[in-house]
């Protein structure tokens, strides 16, 4: 591997690894970063994160945040402003679903528990907190990956077929002896030249 991505890459997992030791209410705002960049951009979910902030976040109601989410142009301010409030019950549960090892289960507790949380986007937020296990199956990097490799990648519509992208992407992983959410850094770094979170 190039040793200045390296660098880069080891920077930014050592930064997901301090935030996952923060308190419940940054915990929660990255939770929140997540549900804002589903189906949109990481740069706008910053951008969002930052105007919002954590007050926001856990204190507005869902009127007066769809308001301020529509004011600085994001897309979906409604739908997203319903899950970010209907998310605040978790706040108190993240420090113990973070310290668990049963990290499987805690994907799936999210998935099913969280409302806007997909695979993708739990694993997005797992990874951002220094749990490693998943990557991040953007259709850009598997757009890439299909393309490297020759295999066809499967719609990921059913959660089957999210396991079975998955299960391909931890397979390349283990190839270069990395956990695969540092392996999808690379990756985005391959394929957009940058990292952001």
């Amino acid at each position: 591997m190039n040793s200045d991505i390296s660098r880069i890459i080891d920077s930014k997992a050592n930064e997901f690894q301090e935030m996952g030791k923060r308190g419940k209410e940054e915990i929660f705002g990255e939770l929140c970063f997540c549900l804002l960049t589903a189906n949109t951009s990481a740069e706008m979910g910053i951008r969002t994160q930052n105007l919002i902030g954590l007050e926001g976040f856990i204190t507005y109601d869902q009127n007066f945040l769809s308001e301020e989410l529509k004011r600085i142009k994001y897309r979906f301010y409604n739908v997203r402003s319903n899950f970010i409030v209907q998310a605040r019950w978790i706040i108190d549960e993240l420090p113990g679903l973070l310290r668990s090892n049963k990290r499987d289960e805690v994907r799936e507790y999210l998935v099913e528990n969280v409302k806007g949380i997909g695979y993708k986007e739990a694993s997005h937020f797992l990874r951002n907190v220094g749990i490693f296990n998943f990557a991040i199956l953007d259709k850009h990097i598997m757009r890439m990956l299909s393309e490297e490799y020759k295999f066809q990648v499967p719609k990921a519509v059913l959660r089957k077929d999210y396991y079975k992208n998955e299960k391909i992407v931890a397979a390349l992983s283990e190839k270069v002896s990395l956990e695969p959410g540092i392996f999808d850094l690379y990756m985005w770094k391959i394929a957009t030249g940058k990292i952001i979170k």
